[in-house]
């Protein structure tokens, strides 16, 4: 059924000419045209492949979706619309066999295929491994395929890519690919803008050109890491550009043009790097081929294929498209490696927004995996004393997710510039760990806004207090009292929550520990001025008039010494990133403040006691009043630790830097 396709650049009323030259000795002369016609046999022969595979599958799960391969078909150059229907032809023929409609033929032209590779290698001396010989032995154990009939292992035999179970046709398929790619670079007549070239027409050379300035633009972030190697020819109608990435077997790129429809044919090993070369033509309307969701068991063996068409809209725009395809190039090598690498900081899905990031960037990732990868970012991080984690440990859970992508951003973005322009390593070392003391600082400026938070609500609760002190015996008091002690109790609540999260957090950065303590004290301020709150509701309301005025003055030293200790708070946010001499005075000054407001709470408390001795009306209304008395004082005193520990950690970051 399969009819043979005619090959390109006129082969076919070439041979005659071909035959004399071959006699006369110049291979030179035709060996190009042999090397063309050798490759675009490679596309029909993995097309051929792909379709008995794919018509197999079909066989064997007929209510799953399939596809014709038709795009396959056209970009493989073959003409011939009926192998459209071979998949949705294909059926099971008993145990391990299947009747595929024309699988004689489609096996001939695949056997024609391959001849047609081996051909240029056979007259340039350089046979693949006793190529001839190969397929001679693998076609002996062909089956009888007259009736359209063919063993299910059969079909495996052939599209194997495994190495150690033995040779395949497959096999032999991709080593006449690698050795062709390696003779075509060979016989290229010319050189144009980095690219090995041969057989072009005019029209051909501004195409080329244009994919050439997008590979050199970037091709600079591969360092010297091999790869990007360019020819290009003209097979028939159509301009083949091929380019061969990286040093991966079977990651190759090619670009056929034909007019202004571009179709790129890619071919790679790992499923997740194929969806990210689809996501960077995102900017151009790219119909891409369903073959990327083929599990691999196809006739890629472990590889995977897609195809993706461009239909520009003119000249301009094609060369504007094939300049951005070849631009993107460079990301794609050792790609898998990067992604592995940034796995072991943070998750694969953040690892790929990263490399997509780098590649937006025009920054990629060559530059951080030759610096070492995530072990550039542990040393930076050894280097800070303040981060405390060990080599294999996830950074997100160290530093928190948002702050290590920002970290992984400038590591990778420092590794390529500074590589680029020739800073040495050891600079850029420390600019990361410079960066990462940012954040190092970053997360202590945290600390400090929840610790301020909680502050603020240690101020509300002790101006709680003096207006409730300042409501005692009036005809609404007893409702203001009830309502701010509620509050009280929900501000509590807020901040016991605070103290809870800076605890879970100071385990990430070292000496963080001293923050809990700080706001630990804080918390007992507030749980004091709870409670104070709460024993004003019980207060008889014969004995407001006499207990108000010997409290008041105690309540409006610990609002003072609230406020104080809140503007510590504030300062020190600012100290911890950049500290100026003024700024660290009214620091020290709040802390001092907050000390001597202690003092002044201690003899304001004993005062009272001693005039709620003799003034107040019983003795439990005395019992209340002194209760009062002291977890108001206690409160200051909570205040004045928290305030010493928040100078003494404040000043000890400072001395770190």
């Amino acid at each position: 059924m399969a009819e043979q396709p005619k090959t390109a650049i006129g082969l076919d009323v070439n041979r005659s000419k071909q035959e004399i030259l071959q006699n006369l000795g110049e291979f030179s002369l035709v060996l190009p045209l042999l090397v063309n016609r050798g490759l675009e046999a490679n596309d029909r022969a993995k097309y051929l492949l792909a379709l008995m595979q794919a018509a197999r599958h079909h066989a064997d799960q007929p209510d799953r979706p399939f596809s014709s391969l038709s795009e396959e078909r056209l970009a493989a150059g073959v003409t011939d619309e009926r192998l459209d229907g071979v998949v949705a032809g294909a059926r099971p023929a008993g145990a391990d066999a299947y009747m595929i409609p024309g699988v004689g033929g489609l096996h001939g032209d695949l056997v024609a295929a391959i001849k047609d590779m081996l051909a240029p290698l056979e007259v340039a001396g350089g046979g693949v491994g006793r190529s001839a010989e190969r397929l001679e032995t693998l076609l002996a154990e062909m089956p009888d395929l007259s009736a359209d009939c063919i063993p299910g292992t059969y079909l495996d035999g052939i599209a194997s890519a495994d190495r150690q179970s033995g040779d395949t046709l497959h096999i032999l398929i991709m080593d006449a690919h690698r050795a062709l790619n390696q003779l075509q670079t060979e016989v290229a007549t010319e050189m144009l803008d980095g690219a090995s070239v041969y057989c072009l027409e005019e029209d051909d050379r501004q195409l080329v050109s244009a994919f050439m300035a997008g590979v050199r633009a970037t091709q600079s972030l591969k360092f010297d890491h091999p790869g990007l190697g360019t020819t290009a020819t003209r097979v028939g109608s159509r301009l083949l550009i091929q380019n061969d990435i990286g040093m991966t077997n079977a990651h190759v790129i090619v670009v056929t043009v034909d007019g202004l429809v571009s179709t790129v044919t890619y071919t790679d090993v790992h499923l997740e790097r194929l969806s990210f070369f689809e996501s960077m033509l995102d900017r151009f309307p790219v119909q891409w081929s369903d073959a990327q969701y083929r599990d691999g068991t196809g006739s890629l063996g472990q590889h995977h294929l897609v195809t993706g068409s461009y239909e520009s809209p003119d000249r301009e725009s094609l060369e504007a498209y094939l300049s951005y395809l070849g631009s993107r190039l460079v990301f794609l090598i050792d790609w898998n490696r990067a992604r592995k690498r940034l796995g072991s900081l943070v998750k694969k899905k953040e690892a790929i927004e990263l490399l997509q990031w780098a590649a937006e960037e025009g920054l990629g990732h060559m530059a951080f995996l030759l610096m070492g990868a995530e072990r550039l970012v542990y040393d930076a991080i050894g280097l800070t004393d303040r981060v405390p984690v060990r080599y294999g440990e996830p950074l997100r859970e160290v530093l928190g997710v948002e702050a290590t992508l920002d970290v992984l951003r400038f590591a990778i973005r420092t590794a390529s510039e500074g590589m680029l322009s020739g800073k040495s390593q050891l600079l850029i070392r420390d600019e990361l760990r410079v960066e990462l003391m940012k954040h190092v600082q970053a997360t202590d400026r945290q600390l400090l806004d929840s610790a301020a938070e909680h502050g603020s609500l240690v101020v509300e609760a002790a101006q709680a207090v003096r207006a409730a002190l300042v409501h005692l015996g009036l005809s609404d008091g007893g409702g203001f009292l009830r309502r701010a002690a509620d509050r009280a109790r929900s501000w509590e609540h807020r901040a016991d929550e605070i103290l809870t999260a800076i605890r879970l957090a100071a385990h990430r950065t070292d000496g963080a520990d001293a923050m809990v303590w700080i706001v630990s004290s804080l918390d007992d301020a507030m749980d004091n001025l709870e409670e104070t709150l709460f024993l004003l509701t019980l207060l008889p309301d014969d004995a407001s008039a006499a207990v108000r005025p010997i409290l008041v003055p105690l309540a409006g030293i610990a609002v003072s010494a609230s406020r104080e200790h809140l503007k510590a708070l504030e300062i020190a946010k600012g100290l911890v990133v950049a500290a100026s001499d003024d700024e660290l005075e009214d620091f020290l000054v709040a802390v001092n403040r907050v000390a001597v407001l202690e003092h002044e709470a201690d003899v304001a408390e004993r005062t009272a006691r001693a005039m709620l001795v003799t003034e107040a009306p019983d003795f439990r209304s005395l019992h209340v009043a002194d209760q009062i008395s002291r977890s108001t004082e206690d409160a200051t005193d909570a205040l004045a630790r928290s305030a010493l520990l928040l100078r003494d950690h404040v000043l000890g970051l400072m001395n770190l830097r």
